[in-house]
């Protein structure tokens, strides 16, 4: 059943990360975007401590590549790196605190946009400044992202309070180096 809720919830998150919220939100003139496939994805991350959400990333990057990208393997290759950083910084702490959530959410999206930044370097685009990229779009976004990290968080630990959303084995794949 945890396995049709997370296909369910990358579904859905597609949808809406593509559709009602692919368009930029002018809140006092900045173009923040959300990026709610991103969320859900550090909220796994936060919530399991093991390889399943950045699996969920990878799927859920590859059915955005297939909807919405010209080029298969911009969203996954982004949304899989940015789980497995933040994968590796939660396997770290012990306790999260806000500051940590927002932290985590805030660098999520910022390692995100770095990579896709660097995929479309790579396919030739040399016509972008990415200092004023990161001041203008990055930066309010990524604070976006963190602040509503900490309500996705609440909604999906919530979410695994049940019983058949756990997962059976509580190992992480940082633990066999």
């Amino acid at each position: 059943m945890r396995y049709v809720v997370l296909i369910l919830m990358g579904i859905f998150g597609t949808i809406l990360s593509g559709t009602a919220f692919s368009a930029s939100f002018d809140l006092a003139g900045l173009g923040i975007q959300i990026d709610l496939v991103l969320l859900l994805v550090l909220a796994l991350v936060l919530v399991e401590k093991n390889i399943t959400p950045i699996i969920f990333a990878m799927a859920t990057g590859l059915l955005m590549d297939m909807m919405f990208s010209t080029t298969l393997g911009m969203y996954a290759l982004s949304y899989t790196v940015a789980a497995a950083v933040a994968s590796i910084v939660a396997h770290r702490m012990e306790k999260f605190n806000s500051l940590h959530i927002f932290l985590i959410g805030a660098g999520g999206y910022i390692v995100k946009e770095l990579v896709m930044a660097l995929i479309v370097f790579a396919q030739g685009a040399r016509q972008f400044d990415l200092g004023a990229i990161f001041l203008r779009d990055m930066l309010p976004s990524a604070a976006f992202a963190g602040a509503l990290l900490l309500l996705v968080y609440l909604l999906v630990s919530l979410l695994y309070r049940n019983t058949w959303m756990r997962p059976r084995m509580s190992s992480h794949f940082m633990d066999e180096l």
